[in-house]
């Protein structure tokens, strides 16, 4: 299991490529902002495309955003990154 706590609009690695495995069975995006919605991009990515799983999804506040379809992938070819935009992101994330 991995977690993430990111407080800004950036994107982040989530899965290295090469470097990890690329099964992933379950994600967990918690907007934990109190008064702020976030919105967020969830896309693999080779170094030249990015391939979107979400793309310019707002989270509300208190909201959870659940993916547990399986989200493997070939992490030889990819990365898994996630982007965060909005006022004052304030986000969770678990992976399994």
């Amino acid at each position: 299991m991995k977690t993430f706590n990111i407080t800004s609009a950036t994107t982040t690695t989530l899965i290295d490529q090469y470097s990890e495995s690329g099964s992933v069975s379950f994600i967990s995006i918690a907007n934990c902002n109190a008064s702020n919605a976030v919105t967020i991009a969830l896309f693999y990515d080779d170094n030249t495309t990015q391939t979107s799983y979400v793309e310019n999804l707002s989270i509300p506040v208190g909201c959870t955003l659940v993916i547990d379809d399986n989200l493997g992938f070939e992490n030889d070819t990819y990365s898994l990154k996630l982007t965060t935009a909005g006022t004052s992101p304030d986000v969770n994330v678990i992976i399994r």
